[in-house]
């Protein structure tokens, strides 16, 4: 662990930052913005999905794009939700309460990620599948989180990814750009729960 963070933690924790900014934050908000297709009907939405699983060489673009970026921004991220530690019970200041939410919010992003592309891979990837599952209420619940938390653990990460690559220096324009990453939140989480809206009509 000691070795970890002495010669390669400053490297490896950019890496990490920069992974959760390109290429996972953008599939993120091309993600969301694909699937509002949905809004526009289920022959619509399937056309779409179809049309991305049949794109030329998509395994190898999910492959390097998405799956191994994530892959190692779980794996350190789970290293880091072990290995840290939070004044929460000392210190409540707001900050203190995103600490552990970005933490809890990994964890369950990772489980509920793990879970999507299981049901689309192996599963039937289609608007009536997904439908299906969140007429379920804790299928819903399941959805809705996964979305909630996974724009919450992405927004909450552009705030300390412009901290640890020195964008944002001294509180004034780190409080500007909490700001402006609320605002990306809100955005990205209305834009995610239509796009859950549409599978329940």
């Amino acid at each position: 662990m000691d070795t970890l963070q002495r010669p390669y933690h400053f490297l490896i924790r950019r890496v990490h930052s920069l992974l959760g900014l390109i290429p996972i934050g953008i599939f993120l908000m091309f993600h969301l913005t694909l699937n509002l297709s949905a809004q526009l009907g289920a022959s619509q939405y399937d056309k779409v999905i179809e049309g991305m699983r049949n794109f030329p060489g998509i395994f190898v673009v999910e492959l390097v794009v998405i799956f191994i970026p994530i892959a190692f921004h779980a794996v350190y991220g789970a290293w880091v939700v072990y290995t840290g530690q939070s004044n929460l019970l000392r210190y409540k200041y707001a900050r203190n309460w995103f600490y552990i939410i970005q933490r809890i919010s990994g964890v369950y992003t990772v489980v509920f990620v793990l879970a999507h592309v299981w049901m689309l891979r192996f599963g039937e990837a289609n608007f009536a599948a997904l439908q299906h599952f969140v007429a379920n209420p804790l299928g819903l619940i399941f959805y809705a989180l996964g979305i909630v938390l996974a724009i919450f653990h992405f927004t909450n990460g552009l705030w300390t990814f412009a901290i640890t690559w020195g964008i944002t220096v001294g509180q004034i324009a780190q409080q500007k750009w909490s700001y402006a990453c609320a605002v990306i939140f809100v955005i990205l989480t209305v834009v995610g729960l239509a796009d859950l809206s549409a599978f329940l009509r």
